[in-house]
């Protein structure tokens, strides 16, 4: 065999400028908002059907405070998340890059290839532009992060 296709990974890097902190704090801003809607609408199920369950189906009763209870911790931790996310946002130097996202490529391996070539490839984007695509990136210090 002389040849042989594989898949390899990609990381996506976004170089940050004032603009990428812009656009990240106002998705982080929004996803904060659906949360806080999340809990409003929580509270309201919680004001609206625990009083009737707790009536008509006592045994019900606790396991659906219990649902509830869970489902508003489990938004109050993401509310959390969201938060430092956005506390991070405000801390990036401008110019270090930040992982994006992760993706796959196909690429040839032949014999005689150099594997640090062959490994991996990052994309670097700033405010939405590739700027630069680095071969062998994966696993390899570029002094950019």
């Amino acid at each position: 065999m002389e040849a042989i296709h594989l898949i390899r990974p990609v990381l996506v890097k976004v170089k940050v400028t004032d603009a990428y902190k812009k656009a990240a704090a106002a998705e982080v801003q929004e996803a904060l908002r659906r949360v806080e809607l999340e809990l409003q609408s929580l509270d309201f199920q919680e004001r609206r059907l625990v009083p009737e369950l707790e009536k008509k189906n006592p045994q019900g009763f606790a396991v659906a405070r219990q649902r509830l209870d869970q489902e508003r911790s489990l938004r109050k931790e993401k509310h959390r998340q969201l938060l430092d996310q956005l506390k991070g946002i405000g801390q990036l130097a401008e110019g270090t890059e930040v992982l994006f996202s992760k993706m796959e490529s196909p690429v040839e391996l032949k014999l005689g290839d150099d594997w640090n070539k062959v490994l991996g490839v990052e994309i670097i984007v700033q405010d939405g532009t590739v700027i630069e695509i680095r071969q062998g990136g994966i696993g390899k210090d570029h002094g950019h992060e």
